[in-house]
This record gives C-alpha cells, structure tokens and sequence, in this order.
C-alpha cells in the first residue's frame, strides 16, 4: 500500500470580514486613479488565491486586520470597512504608530503585488512578462578581480 503523496497546504483566502478590512485599507494605499486609467488595489483582488502571504505575514495581517476592526467598532461603532476615509485614515496612523509591522507589511505586500500584476504592468509602459530570458543584456565584467579569491588556501576540510 502506498501513501499518497502530501501536498502543501495553500491557505484559504481571508475570511469575509478579513477581507472586507483589508479591501478598505486598500483603497486608501491605491485607490483607481482619478481618469480611470490605473485600477484600485482592491478590484485586482491582489491577495486571492494567487501567490500566498508567507506565514508569518499571514498571521501579521489576520491579527492587524482584527485589530484595525475592533478599533473601529470601539471608536465609531462600525466595522473598519464601513468607516469614511477620513476616520478611516485616522485608525491607520494610530495603528502604524502602535503596530509598524502590521502596516508596514500591508502597503510592502500591496505596493509589490498591484505593481507586478499583468493588468497594471502594461499601464505603467512595461512587459507583463518575467524579466528573464528577454531580461537584460549584463555586460561581461573583469573576472580577474576574483584571482585573490582563486589563490586562497582552502578553507575548509575534507571529509
């Protein structure tokens, strides 16, 4: 009998209330531009099921996202979603002042995401392909700065 092989567990995206936080925390880091040209953050559902936050930014977000909610439910009554911009904004300093990570990871992850996706790559004049292999010419360097390194004795040992 064999054993099926494991497969990694790709998580879930967030959960409705997760999601609909960070949606409106999106929409103040990248809102559609005025001329309609370049779209929201939110409308390109940028944490979906494409490429999964690492763990550790995982669960940066569901707890900052917990927390910006009942933030907002304990200041305004309402869920962050549900907040205008301005009361909106305010909840953001004050959790960037108490949690820097939490808000520093979010626009690191949105700002990287919304810039690499294929719809928004070609309206900022760019390829929507990977670098490599059309990439870019590297020029050959001078390998003979690496002699130095060649005429060393061996550092290590031979098992």
């Amino acid at each position: 009998m064999t054993t099926p092989a494991k497969t990694a567990s790709v998580p879930l995206p967030f959960n409705s209330a997760q999601q609909a936080a960070l949606d409106a925390l999106m929409d103040l880091l990248i809102p559609a531009s005025h001329d309609g040209r370049m779209p929201a953050a939110r409308a390109l559902r940028l944490f979906g099921s494409g490429t999964p936050l690492r763990a550790a930014d995982r669960t940066l977000f569901e707890q900052g996202l917990a927390d910006l909610d009942a933030r907002a439910r304990e200041a305004h009554g309402a869920p962050f979603a549900q907040l205008n911009t301005a009361q909106a904004k305010a909840l953001v300093d004050t959790l960037r002042a108490e949690n820097p990570a939490f808000v520093q990871s979010v626009v690191t992850q949105t700002v990287g995401r919304y810039l690499a996706h294929p719809l928004v790559m070609p309206l900022l004049g760019l390829e929507a392909r990977p670098p490599w292999p059309q990439g870019n010419v590297v020029t050959e360097g001078d390998w003979s700065m690496l002699d130095v390194v060649k005429r060393r004795e061996k550092i290590y040992r031979k098992v």
